[in-house]
């Protein structure tokens, strides 16, 4: 009597308690999450069209290092976390190897990531703070090769601004804003000596900023 309960013990499936079910999507929904992060962090962090405020300023450098490096820390432990709640899983070896992938094109990004934002040694040459929006120009690269963007930011709220692209300029080693009425004149230099003076309206540039309108396209 004992043998035939035993043998139909064996023959039942094994499964889990609810309670370890319930934990085990838990897990697994954690951990798709942290494996994922990357994929829909800037859709869902950033509303519409507005970036976080220490984009284009010299904080970026910073701040940019420390999200890249957390991408790959939250992926690890999505890793270990799946790792768990996939114990007997018979497919887990095939799904390993394909996280296992892509965890190393995330060291890979984030090494990238990091050789970019230090290589590139982003500065603030010139500043110019109106009425609700700032007017940056931020040089990088050397002396010899070293370009610099001019953005608009304005609209801040919180953590988020709007940022519009006014112009880029290579081969000048600085540049200096001065005020025109309702202007603002970007002057570049090399050795002192100007390469190019650029007329920015400032009333027509903070439309195009508060209304989240298509950025004008790069002079070259």
């Amino acid at each position: 009597m004992q043998h035939e309960q035993d043998s139909q013990t064996e023959q039942q499936p094994n499964k889990l308690p609810p309670m370890a079910i319930q934990q085990r999507i838990i897990f697994i929904s954690l951990a798709i999450i942290l494996l994922t992060i990357p994929v829909w962090f800037d859709a869902v962090v950033m509303p519409g069209d507005y970036v976080f405020v220490w984009r284009w300023t010299e904080s970026q450098i910073i701040f940019e290092s420390m999200i890249t490096v957390g991408f790959l820390i939250s992926a690890i432990a999505g890793f270990f976390i799946l790792r768990r709640a996939a114990l007997g899983w018979q497919y887990w070896k095939i799904a390993r190897l394909g996280i296992s992938i892509w965890i190393a094109m995330l060291v890979l990004l984030t090494l990238f990531s990091l050789l970019i934002y230090y290589a590139g040694d982003q500065k603030v040459r010139a500043e110019f703070e109106g009425e609700g929006y700032t007017v940056t120009a931020l040089g990088s690269g050397s002396d010899e090769n070293s370009q610099f963007f001019v953005v608009m930011s304005c609209d801040q709220r919180g953590m988020y601004k709007r940022v519009i692209h006014i112009d880029r300029f290579i081969g000048a080693d600085n540049v200096e804003f001065r005020t025109d009425g309702e202007n603002l004149n970007a002057h570049y230099t090399i050795d002192g000596r100007e390469l190019r003076y650029q007329t920015y309206a400032l009333p027509e540039l903070y439309q195009q900023c508060i209304t989240g309108e298509s950025p004008r396209p790069f002079e070259q």
